[in-house]
């Protein structure tokens, strides 16, 4: 559960939502409105004056600093103090608007004076407030003006915000990070490492993530060890989360482990990790977090098996006592230099120029990574020369540096530069991203409506707040300061790095966050709600029955909570702005909810249980977004019509009876319905089935919606894959798509579920399209010329089991085919027979191919060794491919599945090959370079001929997988041991993951490492079992293992044995029996242990 108050000076409201309130509401309103206004222009005054007086309390260049703070303070509360005036006037007014006109003469009459009369006391109540606020913020500006604060003008618009959005994170790769992961990934391979934890130590921000994310990601680490798990570590977690971390990163169930002991979860590890050799990565460990023994019963549990951790805690490499430490060095001037530029955006020439002007800013940043990111993130935002990026270390000198955290002194400068140097409006989005809960996964479409919701984002020339948002998101990612989550490659998962959280989070501790909802002393102030999966049953939402103490909210999250009733007090939250229910077990939401005029994000996704949308929120006129996908409520009341300024509507579900006008029992809504939302950005469309004709869909008039990116149309789906639509049902299905013709401004298409024969031409007319979907269309057999997209980056096709051929051009044209296409992936086409051929100068941006499940496709499409940066590619469930040929740039190929493939030939800078199931492969040459193999064979009793063979490749990792007589033939004085000696490392495992052999030519005498399974246990669940007891033995002893796992079956044998004989003859053959069995389990163990 985590409950937040405030961050820092929050803006005001109006600013957000735009006009305080529509004038003319009262008799006083037009006056009110007016002086919400010259409020808010005077808070803007004192927001000017917020940036000279955090750099001068953080850089200790004041006389006063407490009254500094307290300056800063007074201004967040007036600030907040304006955020709910403006709420509280917006509700009455909207209240008026709500209360019903009776039909009684004599009630009307009454009405009318109680109307008036509340009128006069709420323009009586914000006249009042108005006044004071008005004389609290000309007292803050003057005193501001007293301390001598200056406004500083921060350019909103920075250059950096001019480059592409689509960034990859693989800029930030410098040094010699691949050689430094193949020398870990050897020292946790082979048999030089004599221990089994590996620690990556190093300052914090040097790069000690990316290193073991690498080698965790690598195809050498997922051969070598049969499962990988990684764990993300904190600082903040005691010994027991950390194993509970441990515990479900491998699969397990954390809340199982709640009230269990330390050693008890470690017994649940060993059961999950059964005899599987692992590999756990732990990021981020601190010494009061493990001991000496940690997970020493695990490790034991399968020899082979590591642990990698990362640290800067010296305490932990004394607590592991490893002899394994790798520790991560600064980088390099020319590797400084070339991470310098790529942050801040430089050209070649522009490089060149400021050469000796980046020697002074590499050596502010001590050549850490992280600090010189972030540094030139900030000078990305200054134009390319010498006079400005001067300024940046000028504004360096004279910093008073206190109460840094231990290990933060060499990177804290540069963070607290590029911190402090945000224009307003981007600290504050900052702030509130350095508040999020931990292990919170920052995504632009959740956290830039959270953003809207506190009111960060002002409307600027007629741009909405959620384009405004995004520009502030993906600046933030280009400053660096947010990054892009490790594996992830665009921005779409961010986190901060926990170093910049560390030096920052001080700065924002009036932001008043906690993690409890104990009491209510502090209920009032909580401004966002956060509560996860309900950690603590249903008595954690006690505190949402009295939901009117929570006033102040603006954000609430209750995802996936057990939660099943809204309480009605929901009604007095008039500041609520974000509600989020989904995943919850929702049945329905109140009447009330209509008294949330502010509300402007409400998200209902996967709320299986939900019944019915109240008609109430048709009144919600403020709401920006209402997200339905999952949820099919079996009623809607509701109209949206009403709600003009939707700019996110997923889950839009077409009416059962939408070729009824005007019916009375909606499952869904008409088309018609869509048509004044002229504001969408995204929208999503269910059962377009049930559009009757095109005229139909036309009313939705999708076409005009100038502001639409994004659009998804989706039918009703069946997973009967025979299904069978008559020839005039598959016309009228071409027809309503026809009738949703988007806007040409479109970006994101998908269509899935469509059971028509063909797609409609307008797909070629959107020329800005830039992402496209086509899923589960059963019964379409043609596509158009795809391959005029010409803006086209990713495209999916999967499920048309229909479609014969693909063909990318037209006949005439002579543009060239997808220019900017970087994926493309083929699934699930079980007629698919020819891919039409690609011509020089096609897919020039292509880097992954994926084909699956297109059993009749005889050749991959000619023309593919065009393909200058096709560096990857899977082909699985291809039975009709015979031949693979002819890719110069391929460095990995993962075939699976391919069961007529023959011959793979060449491919010359081919480092890495997966071949699974594919058993008739026995041709494979032209693949000079090829390094690492994993062959994957459950049924074949024979090696390959390529393995064998005379032109055999000499390989640095071989893994394979296969039965026990396979694998058989790889030991010493057969066929197989003669190709595989030269190899540098063979891993040899069964079906079920259980190793079978390591080799390692490194070790003198070229023999293997060890025979994990005997040649003659021919029954793998039988090596388990021995396995547990000797592990168990290892941890409580040889002797104390006999007596609680061998004795007890011993004695209760007897017992029977003289119940049903008097035979001692028997008994004495029954009891030599059980010693040898004792005696052998002991011979085991000793083996074990000692190797």
């Amino acid at each position: 559960m985590a409950v937040r108050r405030a961050p820092l000076l929050v803006g005001p409201r109006a600013a957000a939502d735009g006009n305080p309130a529509p004038p003319g509401e009262s008799s006083k309103g037009p006056g009110l409105d007016g002086e919400f206004r010259r409020l808010v222009d005077i808070a803007d005054e004192g927001v000017k004056l917020v940036n000279d007086a955090e750099l001068r309390l953080k850089k200790r260049a004041c006389d006063n600093p407490k009254d500094l703070a307290a300056w800063l303070r007074r201004l967040q509360s007036a600030k907040e103090d304006l955020d709910d005036a403006l709420d509280e006037f917006r509700a009455s007014m909207a209240a008026q608007r709500r209360r019903p006109e009776l039909e009684d003469r004599k009630k009307s009459i009454r009405h009318w004076f109680s109307h008036s009369s509340a009128n006069h006391e709420v323009d009586k109540k914000m006249k009042i407030t108005t006044e004071k606020l008005n004389k609290k913020f000309h007292g803050i500006l003057q005193n501001g003006r007293e301390l001598g604060l200056q406004p500083i003008k921060l350019q909103r618009q920075s250059r950096i915000s001019e480059f592409p959005g689509d960034l990859s994170p693989q800029y930030t790769l410098v040094g010699d990070i691949e050689q430094e992961k193949l020398k870990l990934i050897n020292k946790l391979t082979g048999s030089e490492s004599t221990s089994a934890v590996i620690a990556i130590f190093g300052l914090g921000g040097i790069g000690k993530t990316m290193l073991a994310r690498k080698v965790h990601d690598d195809l050498l680490t997922e051969s070598a060890f049969s499962t990988v798990v990684w764990v993300n570590g904190s600082k903040s977690f005691t010994k027991k989360k950390l194993l509970r971390a441990i515990l479900s990163s491998s699969g397990g169930k954390p809340g199982e482990a709640k009230k269990k002991s330390n050693e008890q979860i470690e017994d649940m590890l060993v059961t999950i990790l059964g005899a599987k050799k692992f590999l756990l990565v732990l990021d981020d460990v601190w010494a009061d977090q493990i001991h000496q023994d940690f997970l020493k019963v695990s490790l034991q549990a399968q020899q082979g098996s590591r642990i990698l951790l990362t640290t800067q805690d010296e305490g932990v490499l004394r607590q592991i006592a490893s002899d394994d430490i790798h520790k991560v060095n600064k980088l390099s001037f020319p590797d400084c230099w070339s991470l310098l530029c790529s942050s801040a955006c430089l050209d070649e020439q522009d490089c060149d120029a400021l050469t000796d002007i980046g020697i002074t800013i590499i050596q502010k940043c001590n050549k850490v990574p992280l600090a010189i990111k972030v540094l030139g993130g900030l000078l990305g935002t200054k134009n390319p020369r010498r006079e400005e990026w001067q300024e940046v270390i000028s504004e360096s000198e004279g910093w008073t540096l206190e109460n840094v955290p231990d290990g933060m002194e060499e990177i804290c400068l540069p963070i607290y530069l590029a911190y402090y140097s945000l224009p307003y409006h981007l600290k504050l989005c900052f702030d509130y991203c350095l508040q999020l809960p931990e292990g919170f996964v920052i995504r632009p479409q959740i956290v830039t409506q959270l953003w809207i919701a506190e009111g960060f984002i002002r409307e600027q020339d007629n741009r909405n707040p959620e384009d405004i948002a995004e520009q502030y998101y993906k600046e933030l990612v280009l400053r660096n300061l947010l990054q892009p989550e490790i594996g992830c490659f665009d921005m779409s998962k961010c986190t901060v790095h926990d170093c910049v959280k560390s030096l920052l989070q001080p700065s924002t501790k009036d932001k008043k966050s906690t993690d409890s909802t104990e009491g209510t002393k502090f209920f009032r102030s909580f401004r966002t709600a956060f509560v996860y999966k309900n950690p603590s049953g249903d008595r954690g939402l006690n505190w949402l029955i009295n939901l009117r103490s929570f006033i102040n909210l603006r954000s609430l999250d209750l995802t996936g909570t057990c939660i099943r009733y809204i309480p009605k007090s929901l009604e007095h939250l008039h500041h609520l702005r974000l509600l989020n229910l989904s995943l919850t077990q929702v049945l329905e939401l109140p009447e009330s909810i209509e008294s949330l005029s502010n509300l402007q994000f409400l998200i209902l996704r996967c709320c299986y249980w939900l019944e019915t949308l109240p008609e109430e929120i048709s009144n919600l006129v403020s709401l920006r977004s209402l997200d339905l996908e999952g949820t099919t409520p079996h009623i809607v009341l509701s109209r949206l019509s009403a709600l003009e300024q939707l700019t996110a509507l997923h889950g839009f579900i077409v009416d059962h009876n939408a070729a009824v006008p005007d019916n009375d029992h909606q499952n869904g809504w008409p088309m018609k319905e869509l048509s004044p939302l002229n504001s969408l950005r995204s929208l999503q469309i269910m059962g377009i089935d049930r559009v009757p004709d095109e005229s139909r869909a036309q009313e939705a008039n999708l076409a005009s919606k100038s502001h639409l990116t994004h659009l998804e149309l989706c039918g009703s789906s069946t997973s009967d894959s025979q299904v069978f639509v008559p020839e005039e049902e598959q016309d009228r299905w071409l027809s309503v798509l026809c009738g949703l013709q988007p806007p040409q401004c479109l970006e994101y298409l998908k269509i899935a579920s469509y059971y028509g024969s063909s797609l409609p031409d307008w797909i070629l007319q959107l020329r800005n399209l830039q992402r496209l979907v086509l899923t589960d269309c059963k019964l379409c057999d043609s596509l158009p010329a795809l391959g005029q997209l010409q803006q086209l980056k990713f495209l999916t096709i999967n499920g048309c089991p229909k479609l014969r051929i693909i063909e990318w051009r037209t006949g005439a044209t002579t543009k060239l085919v997808f220019p900017k296409l970087e994926q493309l992936d083929l699934s699930d086409m079980q007629a698919l027979e020819s891919l039409d051929r690609f011509k020089h100068g096609d897919l020039l941006s292509l880097t992954k191919f994926h084909l699956e499940n297109s059993p009749k496709l005889r050749s991959l499409p000619s023309g593919l060794g065009y393909c200058k940066v096709l560096t990857s590619m899977k082909i699985v469930g291809a039975d009709s491919l015979q031949v693979i040929d002819n890719l110069p740039m391929l460095k990995e190929l993962v075939v699976q599945d391919c069961r007529e493939l023959v011959k793979i030939s060449n491919l010359p800078v081919l480092q890495v090959l997966v071949v699974v199931d594919c058993s008739m492969l026995q041709d494979l040459r032209g693949v000079g370079d090829l390094r690492h193999v994993r062959l994957v064979d459950r049924v074949t009793k024979e090696l390959p001929d390529w393995l064998t063979g005379h032109e055999a490749p000499l390989l640095q990792t071989f893994t394979i997988v296969g039965t026990t007589e396979l694998l058989r033939k790889l030991v010493p004085n057969t066929k197989g041991w003669s190709a595989i000696r030269n190899m540098d490392r063979v891993y040899a495992n069964l079906p079920d993951g259980a190793p079978f052999l390591a080799y390692n030519k490194g070790k003198p005498d070229f023999q293997m490492i060890k025979t994990i399974v005997s040649p003659q246990l021919e029954d793998p669940s039988a090596d388990v079992i021995l396995g547990k007891l000797v592990r168990m033995a290892s941890q409580t002893g040889l002797a104390d293992t006999v007596k609680r796992y061998f004795l007890p079956p011993l004695a209760i044998a007897l017992v029977f044995l003289l119940l049903v004989t008097r035979d001692f003859t028997l008994i004495g053959v029954f009891l030599a029996f059980f010693a040898a069995c004792v005696a052998g389990f002991s011979v085991i163990y000793i083996q074990k242990t000692s190797s």
